[in-house]
């Protein structure tokens, strides 16, 4: 009987030094995603409040290998904004590379280079999926496409720009949103 126990509790004991191994108690992404958009946040909005939680809202894979965008939530001067980041994963490990933007609004479009590739992207918080499909469009007219809108409550899409765009001299998009049977809803009712 005296052995038994004896056996039972170096059992116990090994097993709790297992389990509690650092090796074992690694943060999982979204942790990760979430202290490193925290920092970022911190020195780069100056009103970010600290003490409201940041949450990861939907991870998105690119179209390019191991990139993804993150979309997350944060709070900041007495509002709730919605926000997005590119991260990279090597290894296991998700590191943010560039493209941190934010908006109040429900809607927001950007663009961004991914292994030097040009993208359009457009992302947002789709209330009830009233958001069907949405037109992007530049004012001149040389630039346009739509993007079909999945259902779920955040959404991204990616548009792949033609190799030789230079997107920091390119024309900003404006967004048209479509909901059922392919209805203009109103940019009020779409983004704000």
């Amino acid at each position: 009987m005296r052995k038994c126990i004896i056996s039972l509790f170096i059992i116990t004991v090994l097993f709790n030094l297992i389990t509690c191994s650092p090796t074992l108690a690694k943060t999982t992404y979204p942790d990760s995603i979430e202290q490193q958009i925290k920092e970022l946040l911190k020195e780069t909005r100056i009103y970010f409040d600290s003490s409201k939680p940041v949450k990861v809202a939907k991870i998105v894979k690119t179209p390019e290998k191991h990139y993804y965008l993150v979309l997350f939530t944060y709070y900041a001067y007495s509002n709730d904004y919605l926000g997005s980041a590119t991260f990279k994963k090597e290894k296991d490990e998700y590191i943010f590379i560039n493209g941190m933007g934010s908006t109040i609004q429900k809607l927001n479009n950007d663009t961004m280079y991914l292994d030097k590739v040009p993208y359009s992207v457009v992302y947002g918080f789709n209330e009830g999926n009233r958001i069907k499909a949405l037109r992007l469009f530049t004012l001149d007219k040389k630039s346009s496409y739509t993007a079909s809108i999945k259902k779920g409550t955040y959404f991204a899409h990616f548009k792949k720009l033609p190799r030789n765009t230079n997107i920091d001299k390119m024309k900003p998009f404006y967004i048209d949103c479509y909901g059922k049977d392919n209805k203009l809803i109103p940019w009020g009712e779409c983004a704000e």
